[in-house]
């Protein structure tokens, strides 16, 4: 367990935007930052991150949180271990108090896969190493390949031995858990208990997460028997999916942002090679088909990648299709196709990198006329095939979002084969709403599939009645119904102006400027304007979650006199890493609201908002109290109506009284409020 002092170190270190910035290609718009959000397929940037309140938000999906809480959701850390991730990138020394059995059991079980393949990334390293044993093969296939050093201990390449049981007697020697080693995918179990190595007599290529951490394996054989396969992967677990997962894209992802351009290559050795060459903006799909997940990992950091072919014509037919899937996702797709003798890995070991990024740059092309290029040589002047490949490239055409690139790209088609443009938008319009169509039946399919099941006893509403609709007698006789939800909205609005400047003064003059380094003797705070105001009407939040906010924000640990940002920014330090997650949660969707809802007005003016204190605060405590009012004067009127019905003539006067004073009170909130305005 890690102690307060050191907790405090690392938050006070950390810098949201950096750590996010580590995963999302961020943009500066106005104080915050832009970019696309990680924990949905995002096509337009909707997460924004605060540097001034280390927060963030989606206003897309709605995920919001710190620093902390992006590093747990995003890599599946426990709250110790996102710690532990922002220490050692701040160069943090952590100190930990001695965790209790129970406390050690209750870790995560992706935590202890993560575990276990770095110590497997460890082991196949050092077997690499050692010229002690007999494993200098695989460092002789990697010579072979022309790596260096550097290079190899760059990507943690490793080596698996021949016999197949000693990675999984050696980590159980260890203390490493059976259970976590097989549901790695290391070691499988045999039907009669026995443990043995998934990869053994291969070289070994570590698969990293986005933050570095080692999520999988790729092992290739160093024989060339035909009955094995050339290569295996680790399989699926809780750490490790291969539809979001890209080979080199922890290496490649500050060069991805910095370049604006992602290389896409097939392979391991591609990556490797391109990066000793010193072009480090490559990722791989690692052999497998490109998948929108992948496609999404990059649009992180670029919207442009170029594909890089070799010259095997078969291979290129086989992943063609990615480059549709590229563009239905608004990205822009450039291709290389390298000489017929050449693989990037080849190609890379030639030549430098100036040679490398002259021969992209002069032979990148657009997706139709590599199309074009690529399938013309086996048409032979056949007019159906070559209709068939106008429909092709058509087909791609029309996955693309963007309207405007859409329409350059129909234009390029119809000067490329002579054909009219009124024909090709035609098709486009043709096949794009076909896909709307498509997408529509799976919408309404999806939303059939999640319909709740009518519950027992449900019984059909009878034709032509709207069941929203009150019968006339309800509606005359009783007030609208006031749900716990009635006053949660002003609620909001109060804990809104606490949490983000509950410790700045309120002025209520018409002065503009103040020293905002302390509160002015005789001016109240925001807070104890609002605790004040509310105890003279002994007022309490009904929102269970909002009540918590408000008690504990006056009775957690502060230093009086503070400089009134300083304080504001520890508070929502201590709300947004509170150990009640709805606390957190709720706290994060208040203070990352666009504006506060009572003050849309000011929106577009350029007051700072904490300028407007003195107008505001007031104005939405009383709104508060007003709806209070409005909830007992509701309140009474049943009470009246229900003494009427069994003729009680005292209590109804007596109610009716009641209600003539709350009404009096109520008047005279409108009136303050009105004179607030």
């Amino acid at each position: 367990m890690i102690d307060r002092a050191t907790v405090d170190r690392i938050l006070d270190a950390t810098r949201i935007e950096e750590v996010i910035g580590d995963f999302v290609s961020l943009k500066r718009r106005g104080a915050n930052y832009l970019g696309l959000c990680p924990f949905h397929q995002d096509k337009n940037p909707s997460l924004s991150v605060s540097s001034t309140k280390q927060i963030f938000k989606c206003f897309a999906c709605g995920k919001a949180g710190t620093a902390v809480s992006f590093i747990m959701e995003h890599e599946k850390l426990s709250y110790p271990e996102a710690l532990k991730y922002l220490a050692k990138k701040y160069g943090i020394e952590v100190v930990e108090k001695e965790q209790t059995p129970e406390e050690i059991a209750a870790r995560m079980k992706g935590e202890s896969l993560l575990i276990v393949n770095e110590y497997a990334q460890k082991y196949y390293q050092q077997l690499l190493w050692d010229a002690g044993r007999t494993h200098l093969v695989g460092l002789s296939y990697f010579k072979e390949r022309k790596f260096t050093d550097d290079t190899i201990r760059k990507f943690g390449l490793g080596f698996a031995p021949a016999g197949g049981k000693s990675f999984a007697a050696t980590a159980k020697e260890e203390g490493y858990k059976e259970e976590y080693l097989v549901d790695s995918g290391l070691v499988i179990k045999r039907e009669d208990g026995s443990l043995s190595d998934r990869f053994y007599d291969r070289v070994m290529f570590p698969i990293h997460s986005l933050s570095g951490r080692v999520i999988a394996f790729g092992g290739r054989i160093l024989t060339s028997d035909k009955s094995k396969a050339k290569y295996i992967n680790s399989p699926e677990t809780e750490v490790y999916v291969k539809n979001r997962s890209l080979y080199g894209i922890y290496f490649a992802k500050t060069a991805i942002a910095n370049k604006d351009c992602c290389l896409l290559v097939e392979g391991y050795t591609d990556v490797i090679s391109m990066h000793q060459a010193g072009i480090e903006n490559v990722v791989a799909s690692s052999g497998t088909s490109l998948t929108v997940g992948q496609i999404s990992l990059i649009k992180r950091f670029t919207d442009k990648i170029i594909v890089i072919y070799d010259g095997d014509a078969a291979g290129i037919k086989a992943s063609i299709r990615g480059i549709d899937m590229i563009l239905q996702q608004g990205m822009k797709v450039e291709v290389v196709l390298l000489p017929p003798e050449d693989d990037p890995d080849s190609f890379a070991k030639a030549h430098d990198r100036e040679e490398i990024e002259e021969f992209i740059a002069t032979n990148k092309c657009d997706f139709i006329t590599f199309k074009t290029n690529l399938l013309l040589k086996e048409i032979d002047n056949d007019p159906i095939r070559k209709a068939q490949l106008i429909n092709d490239i058509i087909e791609s055409v029309s996955v693309i979002p963007d309207q405007i690139e859409r329409n350059v790209y129909v234009g390029m088609v119809a000067k490329r084969f002579d054909i009219k443009e009124d024909a090709v938008f035609q098709k486009v319009r043709q096949l794009r709403a076909r896909h709307n169509s498509l997408e529509q039946s799976r919408s309404r399919m999806d939303r059939q599939q999640d319909a709740p099941v009518p519950p027992d006893g449900y019984e059909p509403v009878p034709a032509g009645y709207d069941e929203n609709v009150a019968d006339v007698e309800t509606v005359a006789s009783s007030p609208q119904p006031l749900t716990d939800s009635y006053l949660a909205v002003n609620e909001k609005e109060i804990i809104y102006y606490l949490l983000k400047f509950g410790e700045y003064p309120l002025r209520t003059d018409d002065s503009l400027l103040y020293d905002k380094k302390a509160v002015p003797a005789g001016v109240p705070t925001v807070a104890e304007y609002i605790r004040k105001s509310l105890e003279e009407d002994d007022l309490q939040f009904e929102n269970p979650v909002f009540k918590k906010i408000f008690d504990e924000y006056f009775t957690r640990p502060h230093e009086p006199g503070e400089d009134c940002e300083v304080a504001q920014g520890k508070i929502i330090r201590f709300f947004s890493t509170h150990p009640d997650q709805n606390v957190a949660a709720t706290m994060m969707d208040v203070i990352c609201d666009n504006y506060p809802l009572t003050v849309k007005v000011y929106r577009d003016s350029l007051t700072p908002e904490e300028q407007l204190l003195g107008k505001n605060v007031p104005r939405v405590v009383t709104a508060y109290r007003i709806k209070v009012i409005e909830r007992l004067c509701a309140a009474t009127v049943k009470e009246v109506d229900a003494a009427f019905k069994r003729g009680d003539g005292e209590a109804c006067k007596e109610k009716m009284r009641l209600l003539s004073a709350l009404n009096t009170v109520k008047n005279n909130l409108l009136h303050l409020q009105a004179s607030k305005k």
